[in-house]
């Protein structure tokens, strides 16, 4: 098979081991660090190094500290990360991401995000594949601005880098049990070491979550907004002497759930366009139907909907160190199947409900050559290949509420839009890159780095749509074929100040290549290729540690001019909004961030982040020449803050109580370029904590947490729908109990 062939490459092309974003552990019989903050040690420039000294903004995460805020996918990170946010779209399992407003708001299969994600150095790009792999985690790394002169995949916004546990040389276990409100319960776990002395060691991991529905349908009484997902992974290491590695990776899910269940909310028209509220005022949609109870817990749905969604992978890892150079190759495929059942329409009556079908397979290969930590130059060059090829079914059912069940044929009326209107199309995209960086040492203290990358991606688009409930009526055949080019780069400048402050300043170029829009469509001229977009960024900051390293305090300025940006917008000229992608033409982007973390003592340890941020359109004539430019981007918070402390207890026995409290506030956003009150999230903030006991090693511990103690709700998706919104909102307060283990 191909998928074979290519995964043997990986056996002549070997690696050095990956460290994980951790704090770093004290040597064996060294007396435990009574205060200051411990070492973060990072892999973002391909090579180990203290966080505190990679000359870029980069946020790193334990995974203790993931396990502590209680951070389960992308979308939680944002407590912890200034600049990061997300937009919850149709899904339980999507999502789209944002780092300093640059993101894309589109829920559709074939789109490619600003923000690469990336598994034990894996990019993913399927959407509904993205939320799975947050599990038995030793750290995430998350890469703010342009990246692609080191990574396989490029990506304008950033990256986020998750890392899995890894075997160990002695046998090691750990373990967590929760429930909480709604019968929620999830397990966690792990387990690892060595098989055959040093040459073979593995490790098994599992998660499992189930929770009941929160949202009562008022027509059958049930609860929906269920959840009901695992996952689970293997890794093997085999290592023959010293110098070679070689790693398998193997990993699986399924998520068995409703499909997320939105509020209704009337535009205030009917059928006809002409004005349609209630006697008190209410907007009403086309068929008088307005849900006014303002319990966003609630709702009346004619369709209950259902997720299923099935994820495999498998990567190969190979490495070799040789006497100055370290040789690495990674070779990784990926399948997802989704189907979901969607009541679009948020409504008693029928009058859209989406059936979702995407089946993404992927395959990546990806080859480093690079220096082995010189004193002098530090240097990477490589190579990376990708193929995907996504095969979609989906389809909407219109207006079924005015056809007569009795006499289909009678009421089947495609002129008008009423009927199934099924959109298959087959996407393939194939991308070749090759990619080079090096840090030069001018002196102890300076240091440059300038770095290269060209890309070609080339997108094959095969587009049908159809009314074919009743009988089939073709609408539109589409076929398009479009290659996009480009040289991305990378230069910096970095001085070592003192042993414990590092100033740095940058500038880059990032780029999205182009490709067509995957919603459904009926005019060629929906279809129309969208153009690759450009980000040039310019970046300075510093970062330091002070008072004895009890104290540290980092900040970054950055500039973005930001060309050709992709943005999703609905077209409701039509009977049936219309999903599409187009280029604006400039926008611009500043702001300030900081991060100030301090531990004066071992029992309590305290962080502020904070985000200040201008993200606007410069130049953005939209759908039927409206006029956006001075509107503020998607999904870009003026302000974002998040702070928490967390404070030990010993008691006797030496056993503690400890507790962590922890928030975040967001100021206003908007979830469509076009500013209007109805797709404005209003400011809010949010509240978690945790309280537990912790056994005199530490190896066991007891908890009481909560999240979203103030049970505040605010709105994370809009869609237009036929005369009408459908409205996302997160999720109320949850609270529970949890034991975990270690040994």
């Amino acid at each position: 098979m191909r998928v074979a062939a290519l995964l043997s490459v990986s056996l002549l092309a070997l690696t050095p081991l990956a460290a994980q974003a951790q704090e770093a552990a004290p040597p064996e019989g060294a007396p435990k660090k009574s205060e200051g903050l411990g070492e973060i040690v990072v892999t973002a420039q391909r090579r180990a190094q203290n966080v505190q000294d990679v000359p870029i903004s980069i946020a790193a995460i334990s995974g203790e500290a993931l396990s502590q805020a209680g951070i389960r996918d992308p979308r939680d990170l944002s407590l912890l990360v200034p600049g990061l946010s997300s937009q919850a779209g149709t899904a339980a399992t999507t999502t789209s991401l944002f780092l300093r407003g640059v993101g894309i708001g589109d829920f559709n299969s074939n789109t490619t995000g600003a923000v690469g994600v990336y598994v034990d150095d894996v990019f993913l790009g399927a959407n509904a594949g993205k939320l799975f792999n947050v599990f038995d985690s030793d750290g995430i790394e998350v890469l703010k601005g342009p990246q692609g002169t080191l990574y396989g995949r490029n990506t304008t916004a950033g990256a986020i880098r998750f890392t899995s546990r890894k075997p160990t040389d002695t046998f090691t276990a750990n373990g967590s049990a929760s429930y909480g409100r709604y019968n929620e319960i999830q397990l966690e776990g792990g387990m690892g070491g060595p098989i055959a002395g040093d040459v073979l060691k593995a490790r098994v991991s599992g998660t499992y979550l189930k929770r009941d529905g929160w949202l009562l349908n008022r027509v059958t009484g049930h609860k929906l907004n269920d959840l009901d997902m695992w996952a689970g992974r293997a890794i093997v290491d085999f290592t023959p002497n010293s110098d070679v590695l070689v790693r398998a990776i193997v990993h699986g899910g399924q998520n068995r759930g409703g499909a997320r269940q939105f509020q209704h909310r009337g535009q205030g028209v009917d059928f006809a366009g002409n004005p349609n509220f209630s006697a008190s005022g209410v907007p009403l949609d086309g068929l008088g139907y307005a849900d006014t109870d303002n319990n966003l817990n609630a709702g009346d749905y004619d369709v209950e909907g259902k997720e299923r969604v099935d994820v495999f992978g498998a990567s190969l890892t190979a490495s070799v160190q040789f006497d100055k150079v370290s040789l690495t190759s990674i070779s990784a495929y990926e399948q997802v199947r989704r189907k979901t059942l969607e009541d679009t329409d948020a409504s008693p009556n029928n009058v859209l409900t989406a059936t979702y079908i995407d089946r993404p397979d992927q395959f990546s290969q990806e080859i480093r050559l690079q220096s082995r930590d010189s004193t002098k130059v530090n240097w990477i060059v490589g190579g990376y290949y990708f193929h995907d090829n996504l095969v979609t079914k989906s389809s909407y059912d219109i207006l079924r509420v005015f056809r007569d069940p009795n006499d289909l044929l009678g009421t089947f009326d495609p002129v008008n839009s009423i009927g199934n209107f099924a959109f298959p199309y087959t996407q393939k995209t194939e991308s070749w890159a090759a990619f080079a960086q090096a840090d030069v040492k001018l002196t102890d203290k300076l240091t440059v780095t300038g770095g290269l990358r060209y890309s070609t991606d080339k997108i094959d688009f095969d587009f049908h749509s159809a009314f074919d409930d009743v009988i089939f009526v073709p609408v539109l055949d589409f076929t398009g074929s479009k290659t996009f080019h480009d040289l991305s780069w990378r230069g910096a400048v970095s001085y070592q100040a003192s042993r414990d402050v590092l100033l740095y300043a940058s500038a880059s170029k990032g780029y999205n290549s182009g490709g067509f829009a995957g919603g459904s469509s009926s005019d060629p001229a929906q279809l129309k290729p969208f153009r690759s977009e450009k980000l040039y960024a310019y970046e300075a900051g510093f970062k330091s540690e002070l008072l004895g390293r009890t104290l540290r305090f980092n900040a970054a300025g950055f500039y973005y001019n930001y060309k050709d940006l992709q943005v999703f917008v609905f077209d409701t000229s039509g009977t049936i909004p219309v999903q599409r992608k187009l280029n604006a033409g400039n926008a611009e982007i500043y702001g300030v961030e900081a991060e100030l973390q301090a531990q004066p003592s071992r029992n309590f340890n305290a962080f502020v982040n904070l985000s200040l941020l201008h993200a606007r359109y410069k130049t953005f004539t939209a759908l039927s020449a409206a006029d956006y430019s001075g509107n503020q981007l998607v999904n870009a918070p003026s302000v974002a803050v998040s702070a928490g402390f967390t404070v030990t207890q010993p008691l006797p026995g030496d056993s503690a109580l400890r507790l962590r409290m922890d928030g975040s506030f967001q100021s206003e956003t908007f979830l469509a370029p076009d500013n209007l009150a109805s797709n404005r999230v209003a400011p809010y903030a949010l509240a978690n904590a945790r309280l537990s006991w912790l056994s005199r090693d530490e190896k066991l511990e007891l908890a009481l947490w909560a999240k979203n103690i103030t049970n505040t709700r605010f709105t994370t998706y809009v869609s237009p729908v036929i005369t009408m919104d459908e409205v996302n909102y997160n999720d109320p307060a949850t609270y529970g109990v949890q034991v975990s283990f270690k040994f």
